[in-house]
């Protein structure tokens, strides 16, 4: 009989079930927090739409049905007014209405900030990725030796500005464990070091804290740099 290859064994064997245990409650953790947000925002809109909208609607019904109820009416009436500003944003008319509401609620002191900021990112995260993120870098930040994980957006050249500024990459630099928020800076392309990993695991690495390691990183990896 074949000795077994301890090399062969996965690393995660080897682990001390406490070790073991946290590291997956800490990996359902990274999974669930996302869903349960998602779902709890998503919840409150319905309750906020059906709030607005199902007394308004019960009082019309009454008269005719009495004690006749639309369950999921929050529901749908969300998907309506979603499917109607979407439909609203596809046309001249419609953007034109669009862009002169979203100016008048700019100007309210406060609310105007935070409506421009949420709508921000949600814009950024309704892109296309291939749109949004190019492709994964390391960076050296905030300091020489030190590295930071970084999405590169574009690149550009201004040569005119400054001879340092004649080729360079955009990237963005999220935090964690929020990567909506971040810095956008300007980086000498050869200064950019590119990492063989997906724009998602990518994202998923600044979540966790980099305690979600994609598997070219993983210790014995020989994957080399993206072509």
């Amino acid at each position: 009989m074949k000795a077994l290859d301890h090399e062969a064994v996965p690393a995660v064997i080897h682990m001390p079930l406490r070790t073991r245990l946290r590291r997956m409650f800490l990996t359902g953790i990274v999974i669930l927090v996302p869903v349960a947000l998602s779902a709890y925002v998503l919840l409150q809109l319905f309750r906020w739409m059906d709030g607005i909208f199902a007394p308004r609607i019960q009082a019309w019904i009454d008269p005719y049905i009495p004690g006749f109820y639309i369950p999921g009416l929050g529901l749908i009436l969300t998907l309506a007014v979603v499917l109607l500003l979407g439909w609203l944003s596809s046309n001249y008319v419609g953007r034109r209405i669009v862009a002169g509401v979203e100016r008048l609620i700019a100007r309210i002191p406060v609310g105007g900030a935070v409506y421009l900021a949420t709508k921000g990112v949600m814009e950024a995260l309704a892109r296309d990725k291939s749109d949004a993120f190019k492709r994964v870098v390391l960076i050296e930040y905030p300091r020489k030796d030190m590295f930071a994980l970084a999405f590169v957006t574009g690149s550009s050249r201004w040569p005119q500005i400054h001879e340092r500024t004649s080729d360079f990459v955009m990237v963005f630099l999220p935090t964690t464990p929020n990567p909506t928020s971040g810095y956008l800076l300007l980086v000498p392309r050869d200064q950019t070091i590119d990492l063989p990993m997906s724009i998602e695991e990518g994202v998923r690495m600044v979540i966790s804290g980099g305690i979600l390691l994609p598997s070219s990183l993983e210790p014995g990896s020989s994957a080399g740099a993206p072509g």
